[in-house]
């Protein structure tokens, strides 16, 4: 009667356990923002050139702008561009002169593919690095 007693308890314990388990909700995932400063800029070890791009995706006036600069040679920083942008999600797309781009967001930072299909991922900065 003691065996039958004690698998009875524990059947009781185990049944009043699993709602329990069952019940906690699992950490939420952190969210990705899509606004922030990515760049990709890099010189080029034989002439100097600075090449690469850099985007600026922030939430203004009920939407979303993007200050796009592209560098593809030279000595300078290139003339930033202030277009605007729609994000839907973690992807974002916007135009710059007669080029569209699509971005998507991730936590390592923003990649970019243009009109013709050519991708390049730009690195997340922190956003005090767009006014060094």
């Amino acid at each position: 009667m003691k065996l039958a007693a004690r698998t009875l308890l524990a059947l009781v314990i185990c049944l009043a356990a699993i709602p329990e388990s069952f019940a906690r909700k699992p950490a939420p995932q952190p969210s990705i923002n899509v606004a922030g400063v990515y760049e990709n800029f890099t010189v080029g070890k034989g002439s100097g050139d600075l090449e690469g791009m850099r985007v600026v995706i922030v939430s203004a006036g009920g939407g979303y702008y993007a200050i796009v600069q592209i560098a593809q040679g030279g000595a300078e920083d290139p003339k930033p561009e202030f277009v605007p942008a729609t994000v839907k999600g973690k992807t974002a797309s916007f135009t710059v002169g007669d080029e569209k781009y699509t971005a998507t967001a991730t936590a390592a930072g923003l990649s970019v593919k243009n009109s013709a299909g050519d991708r390049q991922m730009l690195k997340r900065k922190p956003c005090a690095s767009y006014f060094k």
